[in-house]
């Protein structure tokens, strides 16, 4: 990943899980392969990564507030967490099984939140 560089204001300082995010949403879609950041093209393995990320905040005493509103706003406002697997395994049955087109709307839905959440 030498050749993808982070924003400089994330030197020194915790990166909210959903600013991570939106970095690889936009870096997928300036061409970079999503498999560059979760290996496996399977939205478990994005799932996988994203429970790292705000594990990692956790263990380091951060509270990540914003990511969990999201969470609060896919289920609550969005109705995409009721069903059993969560938000993956919603997004992978409505996508047919195509693993790129569930990891992409739950990106996509993660840049709609931050988007909404700055209006606020």
């Amino acid at each position: 990943m030498s050749s993808i560089l982070p924003p400089v204001v994330w030197n020194g300082r915790f990166v909210p899980t959903l600013e991570a995010i939106v970095f690889m949403r936009d870096q997928i879609r300036s061409g970079v392969m999503l498999e560059i950041f979760i290996g496996r093209l399977d939205v478990r393995a994005l799932s996988s990564f994203t429970d790292g990320i705000h594990f990692h905040q956790f263990c380091c005493g951060q509270k990540d507030e914003q990511y969990m509103a999201f969470i609060d706003w896919l289920r609550d406002v969005c109705g995409e967490f009721p069903s059993p697997g969560g938000w993956q395994e919603k997004y992978l049955a409505d996508a047919g099984g195509d693993h790129r087109a569930a990891i992409m709307r739950f990106l996509d839905r993660c840049a709609e939140f931050v988007t909404l959440s700055k209006g606020r």
